[in-house]
């Protein structure tokens, strides 16, 4: 019985998550008026460039999961918890960087027809951000036992997965269902965000995940505003310098020994 009453809700709330996962897809083919199946090849071929971010979150959540699920003590997981958290928003935004400041060469992944969606790829790395930050945020819940907030934190994505495609596939066809997945990634960080400073206060440092949100946003923006001013060349040169620029940010600011680091990979080959 009691593994029942833990594992139900995460059943649950795994079918709803899957859905939202793809219900788009499926709303796409049967809300857009025109051209349903050419813009549902061009959004899925971009999901698949998008995919290495879900990779990085599936092989985070398989080495995170066990650990924080481990008999640590109350002080010892909301420490880890924290820091975790922090150190998965400067990896992620480090992935972010490197695959939208080079959106064009990952394009040469799908087929000639399917490049025109490539715009629409940031939107979609930022869901998948946010998609690692509930993940995070749901690791309390799942060592105290309190499953049932998965319930309530997926099916809150699925609503705003409808409701967003409803309102903005008739418009921006395959662009609104990206910025929809996106609005319903945000609403699950959001609603994860309230459950637990309200059940299971975690001292999460938002002023340094801020700053690394921020950085890498505006680091982008910065190459997007020079973008018309700079031939092809010259600008993988400066994108280079910029995705650079992050990475010398984050371990001056985490104090990284990058020596230390190196010699330890060494030792092991």
């Amino acid at each position: 019985r009691l593994i029942l009453a833990y594992s139900l809700p995460l059943l649950i709330g795994g079918i709803a998550g899957t859905a939202n996962e793809f219900i788009d897809r499926q709303m796409i083919k049967y809300i857009i008026p025109d051209d349903a199946m050419s813009q549902l090849g061009i959004y899925g071929a971009i999901c698949k460039i998008a995919v290495v971010m879900t990779l990085f979150t599936q092989m985070y959540r398989l080495a995170a999961e066990p650990f924080f699920l481990s008999n640590f003590t109350k002080e010892e997981f909301v420490e880890s918890n924290a820091a975790a958290l922090k150190y998965y928003m400067m990896a992620s935004m480090l992935i972010f960087l490197g695959i939208a400041l080079f959106r064009d060469v990952f394009a040469l992944i799908v087929g000639r027809d399917f490049r025109e969606g490539i715009f629409i790829l940031p939107v979609i790395l930022g869901g998948n951000v946010l998609a690692g930050v509930w993940l995070n945020l749901s690791f309390w819940y799942k060592r105290e036992e309190k499953t049932r907030f998965a319930v309530y934190v997926t099916f809150v994505g699925l609503i705003f997965t409808v409701v967003m495609n409803l309102l903005l596939l008739p418009r921006w066809g395959y662009y609104g269902a990206a910025w929809a997945r996106f609005i319903a990634e945000a609403a699950m960080v959001g609603v994860s965000y309230y459950l637990n400073r309200r059940y299971f206060p975690t001292p999460y440092d938002v002023r340094r995940i801020a700053e690394y949100v921020v950085l890498g946003i505006a680091l982008f923006g910065l190459s997007e505003a020079l973008l018309p001013y700079v031939g092809e060349g010259v600008r993988y040169g400066v994108n280079i310098v910029i995705f650079a620029s992050f990475v010398a940010y984050a371990v001056w600011r985490e104090k990284i020994d990058v020596k230390a680091m190196l010699r330890t990979a060494l030792r092991r080959r």
